[in-house]
């Protein structure tokens, strides 16, 4: 059990083939802003609990926590739209910044499973809804 918070599940284990079929989508509660040069800012809620709540209410905190992603951050966010697999992000991916399938795959898997954690965006898989926005 983790100390200030409610235990992880396990969750179902995906193969490969799975996850590469599922659809990103992003999280209706977090707001997408934009800087001067274009990128966006992630305004992502903070966590719903009484102590989140007193520790930001002493110090003053924003209700949301400002994530700002770069050139490659921004690509990835625009695409998360529930209608492209991660297959599909990891082709395009791979054509714009002129990678490997390889490469690309790597570093779009572990960003979307990172987004994943961070319950930015979810990973929809074929047969089940998408969440509606």
């Amino acid at each position: 059990m983790r100390p200030f918070g409610r235990p992880r599940s396990a969750g179902r284990p995906l193969s490969r083939a799975l996850s590469l079929s599922a659809r990103p989508v992003l999280n209706r509660l977090v707001k997408v802003d934009r800087d001067r040069e274009g990128h966006v800012i992630l305004q992502v809620p903070r966590a719903d609990n009484s102590l989140v709540r007193s520790v930001t209410r002493w110090f003053r905190l924003p209700p949301y926590k400002p994530i700002a992603l770069d050139e490659l951050g921004t690509f990835v966010i625009e695409l998360c739209d529930g209608r492209r697999t991660v297959r599909d992000l990891v082709d395009m991916f791979a054509k714009r910044y002129k990678l490997n399938r390889r490469e690309a795959e790597v570093g779009m898997t572990t960003f979307l499973r990172t987004l994943a954690r961070r319950s930015i965006i979810a990973l929809v898989i074929e047969g089940e809804d998408v969440p509606a926005p």
